[in-house]
């Protein structure tokens, strides 16, 4: 968008939402529709206590809220925008609860010498807790969480659920309302990075759609050297996650995911991913559907992977490649590393429509768990029969807002 349209989001997101693909029209324009507010300059947070209120930042290098303490900040019903990071705090050991907020990234406005991305809606690094709850993320550059500080023994340490999520973005910005089409920094709606050891973290019931054209997201979450405990995984799962592209989908190879839930090179089993459960998620037209691909104890289990390879217009993309796999990408074997990772009881629908027109990948297991006589623990994934086509990928959605009905799950900010 240009800098004279900018500070007019709702008629940015009223353009935005008659522009989607028939998949995403069924979400409500009330979700993420801006409310006519009046926005204050950037915030500091040096005490503990509800924080609520409107922020702003006009400059890339400025988060919008800095949080400089370690005593517990909520931030709810807040508006939040910036052409940098929304919420940031670093080396605070920051407690934080950020709910009922809607965040929007403002174009950076800079040169690409500057290397500068949408930003992020939050960014924490040496923190102490966080839970993210029912917020709207509009074109950020998602959440990114850098070594877990916190006591292991509190309650609640990473709780992520119920967001909703458009158009995550990792170009570089090029100007005022430009983007770079190939560079680009990789971004993800969740990046854990050296997050080690850490019980009871959960991220479940996030929508995440992303759009080609408009985003540009590496994978939609990413375990990077980040791991929970034998007796409490990391818990991924009731997740919707919606299309992975790269910058020109139909010309340029991509290798986005919309999960990897292990990844990382690692040389001691303690520096290394791990005791990750992925399951019960729905991953439509995300390039690979979902990647073990480092550490160890990791399980992808009971979830639907539908991709019909093909952008919303039809075409087909470049970076077509495979519903789920287990593989040693890194070659952590040598040092110990890679063990115990299984997929099993999922349903893959994954086409490759520049191999043929019934042409399907749905799943690559060179490196699963053996059983005790040395068979695949990679069992019972059912290969749903072809063409896969963009009406099934619409029916996935349907599936998903009848889940979230039945659940009584709310999604995003929810009205006071």
């Amino acid at each position: 968008m240009d800098s004279t349209r900018s500070h007019d989001a709702s008629a940015v997101i009223r353009a935005l939402l008659r522009a989607l693909p028939p998949l995403v029209t069924g979400l409500a324009v009330s979700a993420h529709a801006a409310p006519a507010v009046t926005y204050a300059k950037p915030i500091t947070i040096f005490k503990g206590g509800v924080y609520r209120g409107n922020w702003e930042s006009q400059s890339a290098g400025v988060p919008a809220v800095t949080i400089m303490t370690a005593q517990p900040v909520t931030i709810e019903y807040a508006n939040i925008r910036s052409r940098g990071p929304l919420i940031y705090s670093a080396f605070k050991k920051a407690n934080l609860t950020v709910r009922h907020t809607r965040g929007e990234a403002l174009h950076p406005n800079r040169p690409l010498k500057e290397y500068r991305t949408p930003g992020r809606f939050l960014h924490l690094e040496d923190f102490g807790s966080l839970i993210v709850e029912n917020n709207d993320l509009i074109g950020t550059s998602g959440i990114y969480l850098r070594a877990f500080r916190g006591l292991p023994g509190v309650k609640t340490t990473i709780v992520i659920r119920r967001n909703r999520a458009t158009n995550i973005d990792g170009r570089y910005s090029t100007g005022p309302g430009t983007f770079s089409d190939t560079q680009f920094h990789r971004v993800q709606f969740v990046q854990f990075n050296q997050v080690r050891h850490v019980p009871r973290v959960e991220i479940a019931w996030n929508e995440v759609i992303n759009e080609p054209g408009r985003s540009r997201v590496e994978e939609i979450i990413n375990m990077y050297l980040s791991s929970g405990v034998p007796s409490s995984a990391i818990k991924i799962h009731d997740n919707y996650f919606q299309g992975a592209y790269g910058q020109q989908p139909t010309r340029l190879d991509y290798d986005g995911a919309g999960m990897n839930i292990g990844d990382g090179l690692a040389k001691t089993v303690k520096d290394a991913a791990g005791y990750v459960h992925a399951y019960n998620n729905q991953l439509v037209g995300t390039n690979t559907g979902i990647a073990l691909s480092a550490g160890h104890d990791l399980l992808a289990y009971g979830n639907r992977l539908i991709s019909s390879g093909r952008l919303p217009d039809g075409r087909p993309t470049v970076g077509q490649n495979v519903g789920v796999y287990v593989w040693d990408a890194r070659d952590n074997r040598r040092y110990g590393t890679f063990y115990n990772n299984i997929a099993r009881d999922n349903v893959i629908g994954w086409a490759t429509p520049r191999r043929g027109r019934t042409a399907q990948n749905p799943t690559w297991f060179p490196d699963c768990a053996q059983g005790t006589l040395g068979s695949s623990l990679c069992v019972n994934n059912v290969r749903l029969p072809g063409p896969i086509t963009q009406t099934m990928e619409r029916q996935e959605f349907t599936r998903w807002q009848t889940k979230l009905r039945v659940a009584k799950v709310q999604l995003g900010v929810v009205p006071r």
